[in-house]
């Protein structure tokens, strides 16, 4: 063994260890609920991290039996979906007319867009019921939840793409535009395959920021249109006011069911979620 070699397992020791470590705050919360909906509340109590007995998924049915769980993570996924899609469609545009604009009007834009960060949501509770009552929307509630997701996803979309836009150089768009590519060509097959990391992160975060909000959903919905944020509760509440035990690994099933779209999801966007960050990282 070579005299450096202790340093050299020193070395990897401490760059591994706090790794390993953080690995384990992610990972042992993870087992810990996957476990516990094989589990009875006694199983739980007595050996919480052990492997269940047997891996029955009877907890999973009864868990979307009371409160219709899978149809309300379609309610989500179709909300949250449609608001990622629209949040792109409008939040493009802006930053790269922004972008490319040095104007006082573009640099006020951009801070509108910052300020609106300031505005906190609950704020705009009462005016948001109201206004969806008096608009109808409200017999549409998944509809304008896509519409409200938006809205509020769109200030934080313009400002994590205009870095990507103004990376782009400009002889690319006049490239494209004298070979009689109109605004839209332009950003359709030029601009947005090159920014597509910057539109990756957004993707995710807004897809986030719609499956896992509550109180708006809880507010404009209903029983049939429920997302997944307001029925998963219903778990716990479900015979409480009768004195009965909560069942935890229905509980934890249906936790589990609530999270398997957004790890899909962060499944296939990973690797262009990665490109996004290394992007910025040789921009800074």
């Amino acid at each position: 063994m070579t005299a450096s070699s202790p340093r050299r397992v020193l070395g990897w020791t401490a760059a591994y260890v706090p790794v390993l470590f953080y690995a384990a705050l992610i990972v042992l919360p993870l087992y810990y609920l996957v476990v516990s909906a094989f589990k009875e509340n006694t199983q739980i109590a007595l050996d919480p991290l052990g492997l269940p007995g047997s891996f029955s998924f009877a907890k999973f049915a009864d868990a979307n039996d009371a409160v219709g769980l899978i149809a309300a993570s379609a309610n989500s996924l179709a909300v949250a979906v449609g608001s990622v899609l629209l949040t792109i469609l409008l939040a493009a545009p802006a930053a790269h007319g922004i972008a490319r604009r040095s104007s006082r009007f573009a640099t006020g834009a951009q801070i509108a867009f910052g300020l609106a960060f300031l505005i906190p949501q609950f704020a705009v509770l009462v005016p948001t019921y109201l206004m969806a009552v008096r608009s109808g929307l409200i017999q549409v509630p998944l509809f304008f939840l896509v519409l409200f997701y938006a809205a509020m996803n769109v200030p934080l979309a313009v400002l994590l793409l205009i870095p990507f836009f103004r990376a782009i150089p400009k002889e690319i768009e006049e490239s494209a535009e004298l070979d009689g590519a109109n605004i839209v060509s332009r950003m359709r097959h030029v601009l947005m395959p090159i920014v597509l990391p910057g539109l990756t992160t957004v993707a995710i975060l807004c897809f986030l920021a719609a499956w896992n909000e509550y109180i708006f959903a809880q507010v404009i919905t209903t029983n049939a249109s429920y997302t997944v944020q307001v029925a998963l509760p219903l778990l716990r509440s479900e015979g409480a006011f009768q004195g009965a035990d909560v069942d935890l690994g229905r509980l934890a099933a249906g936790v589990v069911i609530s999270v398997i779209p957004v790890f899909v999801m962060y499944a296939i966007l990973r690797r262009r979620l990665i490109d996004a960050f290394a992007a910025g990282a040789v921009k800074g």
